[in-house]
């Protein structure tokens, strides 16, 4: 009976057959692989290089996640707290206490209960390291260590006007850990990367890093309006103070930083970003790119297009660059 019900079982898509998937998602715009940049002109970056220990020559870390799950906690909390009013209400007006009156402030007190959960949780944290050509995250507890040069990259459209960068990897020898051939990356550093031209500002950002290190990706001196350098994070309290009063916000970023300050990266990850790194048996050459052909952002183009180093259209290699990295399937 075993043997039977494993015959009836679907076999694991290859990684191949989940990138064509992804490619031919409606949601889903791809980006260029990171073998080709952006052309010089259209590039706009505006992330502060302040804290090194998110960001020097040895690594960059976004914590966005981590950040995003605790500003989410501040609306659950919110809607707990309201609940709890409206539940305690309820009972002394009708001067009965039931499970139905009960259930709503049941719901949101599970629901926080999980977000508290999830921020105590190792992931969150993603280390994109450029000594060793390799980005480390948490996929739950397993640990993978992912070589950068094997990223595809993809603007996850989730709403309108509002898009995430994703950045797919092969996930090799971790497959088995972790069920699957692919992992999708969470490629924001801060609430801003939210639309379409924000990915594909965000992609080069890390691109460029990784290539040349912390100074191909530092802000202009005199950057564009909107543009101005500042902190990246994850929060977004400035916006929806009133979520964070009223949800008991300042208890929640206690329980935070009472985690924040337990997490460390494993003693393995933490040697791979030393200077003096013993990285034999490590491709660590960077993603070298070409100096006459760039891509530029257009969303009438399927999200971009290639150029020369004037800016202009190259057609043929467009579909070639397309065609070669991102295939085409009939795979649903």
């Amino acid at each position: 009976m075993k043997e039977a019900g494993r015959e009836k079982c679907k076999p694991r898509r290859s990684f191949e057959e989940e990138l064509a998937r992804l490619k031919n998602h409606k949601d889903r715009v791809a980006l260029p692989r990171p073998s080709i940049a952006m052309w010089p002109s259209d590039v706009k970056f505006w992330t502060n290089f302040s804290d090194p220990a998110l960001f020097n020559e040895q690594f960059i870390e976004t914590r966005f996640q981590a950040e995003h799950i605790a500003s989410d906690a501040y609306l659950i909390s919110t809607w707990h707290t309201v609940t709890l009013i409206a539940t305690i209400a309820g009972c002394i007006s009708t001067r009965n206490v039931s499970f139905l009156t009960l259930s709503g402030e049941l719901f949101a007190l599970t629901l926080l209960s999980v977000a508290m959960l999830a921020i105590r949780m190792p992931g969150g944290r993603i280390r994109f390291n450029r000594h060793a050509q390799l980005v480390h995250l948490f996929y739950g507890k397993v640990l993978l260590s992912l070589p950068w040069r094997c990223a595809y990259p993809f603007s996850n459209i989730v709403r309108l006007g509002s898009a995430h960068l994703n950045i797919c990897f092969p996930t090799g020898s971790y497959a088995e850990a972790i069920g699957s051939e692919f992992v999708l990356v969470p490629g924001r550093f801060d609430v801003s990367d939210a639309g379409l031209d924000s990915a594909f500002y965000r992609w080069e950002f890390i691109r460029r890093y990784m290539e040349c290190g912390l100074a191909a990706s530092a802000p202009p001196e005199h950057p564009e309006p909107g543009f101005e350098p500042r902190k990246a994070s994850g929060h977004f309290r400035k916006t929806f103070d009133i979520f964070y009063y009223l949800g008991f916000g300042f208890l929640i970023d206690r329980w935070a930083a009472y985690w924040n300050a337990r997490f460390r990266w494993p003693e393995e990850v933490e040697r791979l970003c030393q200077p003096d790194a013993d990285l034999s048996g490590y491709d660590t050459s960077p993603v070298t790119t070409s100096t006459t052909r760039f891509y530029r952002f257009d969303l009438r183009q399927g999200g971009y297009y290639i150029c020369d180093a004037q800016g202009n259209a190259l057609r043929d290699a467009t579909l070639a660059e397309r065609a070669a990295t991102y295939p085409s399937s009939g795979t649903k």
